[in-house]
């Protein structure tokens, strides 16, 4: 597999790969449900908020659904489901909007180390490679990715919520491809999972570059890294 210097253009997967929720996601639930009359402990809603998540199929259920109006319903039934467990919240449609904003906000959200110690998103802008996100996710990724300093890099943002495709869904990789003038061979995505960006990348024909920081994943892929500071040979 050629450099990724090499490429036209490269695509980011966001989250497990740019970013992680920081402390976590129960973490930030209980923070702020705790004045809507949540007294319970952190975990279970990270185990529940699991076990919801991958109930609904993630962002991605939304399929060609896009607009606020659906990935607010989307949240809204989700959250609701992980606090059901344990006896729901108080004013939950106040305490939705509240936790709604509250992961638009930097101090949620922990670039990973390796993404900052490689260089890799300067060193490719500076070299005039197209960079864009491509990602399962809703409309505040933008603002996720303004906040925490990595949306002057990309030359596009695409959220699947938006886009109304989800990865594998090749119609988010052709957008991406129109996008940066790049064809298909000429381009490389970099992700955290194997059936959504892996799959995805090779299915619309483009190179593909496996993240696994935590040897999650056998061998066998285009390219297999576990961390960025392996991108930059």
């Amino acid at each position: 597999m050629k450099s990724l210097y090499e490429y036209q253009a490269v695509f980011f997967d966001v989250g497990g790969t740019l970013l992680k929720v920081t402390p976590s996601v129960g973490a930030v639930y209980a923070k702020y449900a705790r004045s809507f009359g949540y007294e319970g402990p952190v975990e279970p809603l990270n185990d529940q908020f699991r076990k919801e998540w991958k109930r609904m199929g993630g962002i991605e259920s939304l399929g060609s659904n896009s607009g606020d109006a659906a990935e607010r319903e989307f949240w809204s039934v989700l959250v609701r489901k992980v606090f059901d467990e344990f006896g729901g919240v108080k004013n939950f449609d106040e305490y939705f909007e509240i936790i709604f904003e509250a992961f638009k906000k930097k101090d949620y959200w922990h670039i990973f180390d390796d993404v900052l110690a490689s260089n890799i998103l300067p060193d490719l802008k500076a070299r005039g490679v197209a960079l864009g996100v491509i990602s399962n996710w809703d409309s505040r990724l933008t603002a996720t990715l303004e906040n925490v300093g990595l949306a002057s890099y990309f030359d596009f943002i695409l959220p699947s919520a938006v886009v109304g495709s989800a990865k594998p869904d090749s119609m988010i990789f052709a957008e991406a491809l129109r996008l940066s003038g790049a064809a298909p061979e000429n381009a490389c995505h970099i992700g955290d999972e194997v059936r959504t960006d892996v799959e995805g990348a090779r299915r619309a024909g483009l190179a593909s570059i496996l993240i696994d920081r935590n040897n999650r994943f056998s061998d066998g892929y285009d390219r297999k890294i576990t961390s960025f500071l392996e991108l930059q040979s």
